[in-house]
């Protein structure tokens, strides 16, 4: 008799499999230390402050192509090789599912961050049955902390709000705004449309709710120049979420008017950093002797918009973003540098279309001169697709011959008349019968022409189950080296500021009786 799996058979033993993927331990050799052991460990010498860094939806192929590609255009390599170089740094490998996949989205991930738990892909700190989970920003304020996001996406995006929001649905971003008031003091990124009243669906009007409460509000490039630091800040620099880089560096306007993320990772540090600093060179923010020390701060920086480069193929964007995050970073070991109290971890949540540079040419001698290529880029797709389509119907395709013209203004590269004519059919929707699912619409169109001439290549468009790369420096710094689950950085974050707290959570198989209605909510396609 034919030996078949059922259907039935199939799909248990695939969700059996995910459960023991997903939830399976970390060997003991390498996991983070419990929370009370490591609590011991950083009595003698705990951090102060703890800045942590977010490079979202970071492939591992992006550090790689990020460190050529700096050399390229800042004529000098990027600060993330230097930590990996550094014997000061601790290094680590982060493995990322969530409760219901082994692909995580950022809202899931950050949720694990926050709290200690995996939720389900959608949903920021609340488990699938309702239940709430403390973030961990709550936790830190209870504890006396300051707290500040700071983020090139919507300051309310799944990244952020997983460090001091719940919500059922990371897409909820109008119902996270006003939860962060008195729960954050530092809040820097996009996201007016859901604090202004003509914004809003409601008409509330959170600005002014958060004035009330102290907060000044900041919404262009040069409040940050201001020598003023209030020490409450709701910094607004954008209706959604804040320009790519590679866009923000080719239109004055957006250079004069939004900061980047260095300058509010400086301001955001300026303002928290005031209080609390011990053996600082800055002994004038340190208090009188006799202060009792002050308890600190947590930072969560996070490089949103290298996660929506990935979904979209945009290399030279993703590339850009990149560096943009690696100038956030020098800017916080620069703090940390300057005292022994701080803090600094760099990671990412997850991977994202896997991009890489592909061997080009006869023994691939022509790599280095299509990777090249990428340095004369001076706009996003977003800013190609804008200009290529710009007074057409939307189901009008452009000429083939305007498309090239943009094309060639934007990025230098010719185009063949096939790949014009491809891409200007993939703008209004028509596409190559012959591409994988993985690469069937716009963006996979664009990634792979635009491969051709870069040798940039892409696994698809969406988030992947790598491995994240963990780099930290400073006191506490053992907590993440080896290998993690996403839900060891809780434990390591409360223990490092003292805090003993254990939030609920579930099993998958405990979760699986939830999962259909998981399934039929809509998750944001730049997730």
């Amino acid at each position: 008799m034919e030996n078949r799996i059922g259907r039935r058979e199939l799909l248990e033993w695939s969700a059996a499999l995910g459960a023991a993927v997903v939830s399976g331990p970390v060997p003991r050799a390498f996991a983070v230390d419990g929370p009370a052991t490591l609590g011991r460990r950083l009595a003698d010498d705990p951090p102060r402050n703890i800045i942590f860094m977010v490079s979202d939806g970071m492939s591992l192929g992006v550090p790689s192509m990020a460190e050529p590609f700096s050399r390229a255009v800042r004529g000098a390599g990027t600060h993330w090789l230097e930590l990996l170089a550094s014997p000061e740094c601790r290094h680590g490998w982060m493995e990322t599912g969530s409760l219901n996949s082994l692909v995580t989205d950022s809202a899931a991930a950050s949720s694990a961050w926050g709290s200690g738990s995996r939720v389900f892909n959608d949903a920021v700190n609340m488990l699938p049955d309702g239940t709430r989970l403390t973030p961990v920003a709550e936790l830190a304020r209870s504890a006396g902390r300051r707290v500040g996001l700071v983020t090139t996406t919507t300051i309310t995006h799944a990244t952020p709000a997983g460090f001091a929001a719940v919500q059922a649905c990371r897409d909820d971003e109008a119902e996270i705004a006003p939860q962060y008031l008195e729960r954050v003091d530092v809040l820097m990124g996009g996201g007016r449309e859901y604090y202004l009243p003509e914004l809003r669906k409601d008409q509330r009007d959170l600005v002014a709710a958060f004035k009330r409460a102290g907060y000044a509000l900041w919404t262009r490039r040069d409040h940050l120049r201001s020598e003023d630091r209030p020490p409450r800040v709701l910094g607004l620099f954008g209706q959604g979420h804040l320009p790519f880089t590679i866009d923000q560096r080719s239109d004055e306007r957006l250079a004069r008017e939004v900061p980047t993320l260095a300058e509010m990772t400086q301001a955001a540090l300026d303002i928290l950093g005031r209080v609390g600093a011990r053996d600082s060179d800055d002994r004038h923010d340190a208090g009188p002797p006799d202060d009792p020390p002050a308890p600190g701060f947590l930072l969560m920086v996070e490089g949103g918009r290298v996660d929506h480069a990935a979904h979209a193929n945009d290399a030279a964007a993703l590339l850009w973003d990149q560096l943009a995050f690696d100038d956030a970073i020098r800017v916080a070991t620069a703090f940390a540098a300057r005292r022994r109290d701080t803090l600094v971890v760099v990671t990412t949540d997850h991977g994202n279309a896997n991009p890489g540079l592909n061997g080009m040419g006869s023994n691939y001698r022509e790599s280095d001169r299509c990777f090249g290529r990428l340095t004369g880029f001076t706009g996003s797709y977003e800013t190609l697709k804008r200009r290529a389509t710009r007074g057409l119907e939307s189901d009008k395709a452009p000429a083939a011959d305007h498309v090239t013209d943009v094309v060639r203004a934007l990025t230098q590269i010719v185009l063949s008349r096939a790949e014009a004519a491809t891409l200007a059919e993939a703008l209004v929707g028509r596409l190559p019968p012959e591409l994988s699912r993985q690469h069937a619409n716009l963006i996979g169109v664009t990634g792979q022409i635009f491969g051709n001439h870069t040798g940039v290549g892409w696994t698809g468009k969406s988030h992947t189950a790598d491995l994240a790369l963990t780099t930290a420096l400073g006191p506490g710094a053992e907590a993440f080296a080896g290998v993690l689950r996403n839900t060891d950085v809780f434990a390591a974050l409360t223990a490092a500021m003292g805090i003993r707290h254990r939030n609920p959570s579930m099993t998958p198989a405990e979760a699986q009786r939830f999962a259909a209605a998981a399934t039929s909510r809509h998750v944001d396609a730049w997730s």
